[in-house]
C-alpha cells in the first residue's frame, strides 16, 4: 500500500503542474482543442518511453491493452478538451480546485459499483470538498477574460474522470495490463480521437499545419500529462481507488501553488481562493486517512 500511496501522491504533483503548464500554453496559442491534442500526443510518445524503458511493452498484450485503447478515446480523449476549455475561461487553480471534486465522485462510484467499503469518512470528505467548492461560487476577485462556462465544462469533465478511475481498476483487477503500457494506451485512444476531430472540423492541411507550429508552447504540460498517467495508473494498479484518487487530488493544492508562483499575473489567485483549495484538500486527506 504505501507504494500506491507513494505513486499517488506524485502523480498530484504532475496533475497540478499540467493545469499551470496548459495555462502557459494557452497565453501564447488560444486554443483550447489544440492544446489537448498536443497534451495527448506528446503524453502518449512520453508515456510510451517510460513503458518501453522499464521493459513493459513486451508484457503487454492486445487483448489486455484494448479496453485502455477505448477507454483513452472518452478520457482523456474528450474529457481532455473539456478540461482545457475550463483552464482557458477560467484558469488553471479555479478549474482544478472544481475538478478536486473527482475522489468524491470516484469514491461514490466505487462504493455502488466495486463494492469497495463505505465509510464516515466519505460523507466528511463530502461536506469538506462541497465547501470548498461553495468558497470557490463566492469569490470576488476573478482572473482577466474570466468566463462562467468554464465552470460548465469543469463540472461536466468529473463524471467522466470519475468513471476512468473505476474503469481502469476494474480493468486492472481482471487482467495483468503492465500500468505504463496502459498509461500509453490510454493516451493513444485520446490523442487518436481528438486527432481525427481535428481532421474533420479542420481540414489535414490546417490540422497538421497548427499541431506543427504549437508543439514548444504545450510540450511542458504534455510531458507531465503523459508523466502522471504513468504515475497514476500504477497507483492504481496497486490500491483501491478510494486510497489512490483522493491522494492524487492533492493536485488541487499544488495547482493553487505553481499558479501562485508562476501565473501570478493570470490566475490572481485570492484568499478565498486558497481557502477552497485547502478544504477540497482536507475533504480527500479526510478520505484517504481512513483508508
Amino acid at each position: 500500500m504505501l507504494d500506491a500511496v507513494g505513486l499517488a501522491l506524485a502523480s498530484g504533483v504532475l496533475f497540478g503542474g499540467l493545469a499551470v503548464g496548459l495555462r502557459r500554453g494557452f497565453a501564447a496559442v488560444p486554443d483550447a482543442e489544440l492544446g489537448a491534442f498536443q497534451n495527448q500526443l506528446i503524453g502518449f510518445l512520453t508515456a510510451l518511453t517510460i513503458a518501453a524503458v522499464t521493459l513493459q511493452l513486451g508484457d503487454a498484450t492486445w487483448a489486455a491493452i484494448w479496453p485502455f485503447l477505448a477507454l483513452g478515446t472518452i478520457v482523456p480523449g474528450i474529457t481532455q478538451v473539456m478540461f482545457a476549455q475550463s483552464v482557458r475561461h477560467i484558469g488553471a487553480s479555479r478549474a482544478m480546485v472544481i475538478t478536486g471534486m473527482i475522489p468524491l465522485a470516484s469514491g461514490f462510484v466505487a462504493v455502488v459499483f466495486l463494492d469497495e467499503p463505505f465509510r464516515i469518512a466519505l460523507l466528511l470528505g463530502t461536506v469538506l470538498v462541497v465547501g470548498g467548492g461553495m468558497a470557490l461560487v463566492w469569490e470576488r476577485v476573478r482572473p482577466p477574460n474570466y468566463r462562467a462556462i468554464g465552470v460548465v465544462w469543469a463540472l461536466a469533465s468529473i463524471a467522466l474522470f470519475a468513471g476512468r478511475d473505476n474503469v481502469s481498476r476494474w480493468v486492472t483487477s481482471d487482467r495483468d495490463v503492465p500500468p505504463f503500457a496502459a498509461a500509453a494506451a490510454l493516451l493513444g485512444g485520446a490523442a487518436l480521437t481528438v486527432g481525427i476531430y481535428l481532421i474533420v472540423t479542420r481540414t489535414p492541411k490546417v490540422a497538421f499545419s497548427q499541431v506543427r507550429t504549437s508543439v514548444k508552447p504545450f510540450l511542458l504540460s504534455s510531458v507531465m500529462l503523459g508523466g502522471a498517467y504513468c504515475l497514476f495508473l500504477a497507483a492504481i494498479d496497486r490500491g483501491r481507488v478510494t486510497t489512490v484518487s483522493p491522494l492524487s487530488g492533492t493536485f488541487v493544492l499544488w495547482t493553487v501553488v505553481f499558479s501562485a508562483i508562476f501565473l501570478r499575473q493570470l490566475e490572481a489567485v485570492s484568499k478565498r481562493l486558497v481557502i477552497a483549495a485547502i478544504l477540497v484538500l482536507a475533504g480527500a486527506a479526510v478520505i484517504a486517512a481512513t483508508r
